[in-house]
């Protein structure tokens, strides 16, 4: 038994008005239409809902259980459209992102802060951590949008991936670190020192394992590689190559106020494999929320802000006994 909304308003009309004619003026229908839809409702449901009496209409007790009940599924059906409509306007509802910290701390924040200033109402969860947490958080649904690198996702069929273009990563360390006191050095002779850095994935790791070190692992189609010194926090990476012999790769957005401080400089080391390779990615066979799809349209917009803001910075100030030499070496 389905009742229709359009009838079940009717009959509360008549009920408020308690006369057909009356009622039928308030809903802006003739008075035979709406004695149609109560006949009709009162068919759908079994039983009569209204007496004509000479002193009007009165409601039986099938019509008073209808009135009391009627107009609270009403009220909820057109709370229901509000929220609808609200969220479809993202005045209202909810994102989940997790991403990687190098984008976290970067551009994916910026982009979450643009996005909540324009839709103050929408509710974020925003949340940093490592790659392979990212994929399971998207896979399980505990997030709709994960940021990352995306290497070997896109042999995963439950995905969908979007590639950004690449950006170039830095080597820094300490100013007087031993490795500044060489011309060009070769990778293998950087990773002698601790690197600091979150999980790598792909060619990053290809070209570490190609270097000698023994860290890296199969891992969602591409091969990942776990640094000495582990850290989920670009800022974290970069006070402890900041006190230490650690080796920090990072973008020069990432870089810049410490390179320009002093607190920091770049290595002369500079290959293909270097350049990240970054993206968003979902699940395929989701329809992404109204918030989701705000979001990936200022994120684009503002990574590639970065990129460009990205490529202009120079690289800091190199160390003396390299500067000048590019990345010829061997």
């Amino acid at each position: 038994m389905t009742i229709e909304l359009r009838l079940l308003e009717h009959a509360l009309a008549v009920g408020e008005h308690r006369n057909f004619a009356r009622a039928a003026q308030s809903l802006g229908l003739t008075q035979p239409s709406l004695s149609r839809s109560v006949a009709a409702l009162e068919n759908v449901l079994g039983v009569p809902l209204f007496d004509r009496t000479p002193k009007g209409v009165v409601p039986t007790a099938f019509g008073r259980v209808l009135l009391e009940r009627g107009l609270s599924v009403l009220q909820r059906e057109a709370d229901l459209r509000l929220e609808i409509r609200a969220l479809a306007g993202l005045e209202g509802g909810t994102l989940a992102v997790s991403a990687g910290p190098y984008p976290a701390e970067t551009y994916v924040a910026t982009a979450i802060g643009r996005l909540s200033m324009a839709h103050p109402r929408l509710q974020i969860r925003f949340m940093a951590t490592e790659p392979r947490e990212i994929i399971r958080d998207v896979l399980a649904e505990r997030v709709e949008i994960g940021v990352g690198n995306v290497e070997g996702l896109e042999h995963e069929p439950r995905l969908q991936v979007e590639k950004f273009p690449a950006q170039r990563f830095r080597l820094a360390c300490r100013p007087g670190h031993p490795l500044t006191k060489e011309a060009a050095p070769a990778l293998a002779r950087i990773l002698e020192y601790p690197l600091v850095t979150t999980v790598l994935r792909g060619p990053q790791a290809v070209l570490a394992a190609g270097a000698g070190v023994k860290r890296a692992v199969e891992a969602h189609g591409a091969v990942e590689y776990i640094p000495q010194i582990l850290v989920n926090s670009v800022a974290l990476g970069l006070r402890i190559a900041r006190e230490s012999d650690a080796v920090f790769p990072a973008t020069a957005a990432h870089l810049v106020d410490d390179l320009a401080a002093g607190r920091l400089v770049v290595l002369d080391f500079d290959v293909p494999a270097t350049r990240s390779a970054s993206g968003v990615f979902r699940l395929r066979d989701r329809t992404l929320s109204p918030g989701a799809r705000a979001f990936l349209d200022i994120l684009r917009e503002v990574e590639a802000e970065t990129r460009e803001a990205d490529a202009a910075l120079p690289a800091g100030p190199a160390p003396a006994a390299v500067k000048g030499r590019g990345s010829r070496r061997r």
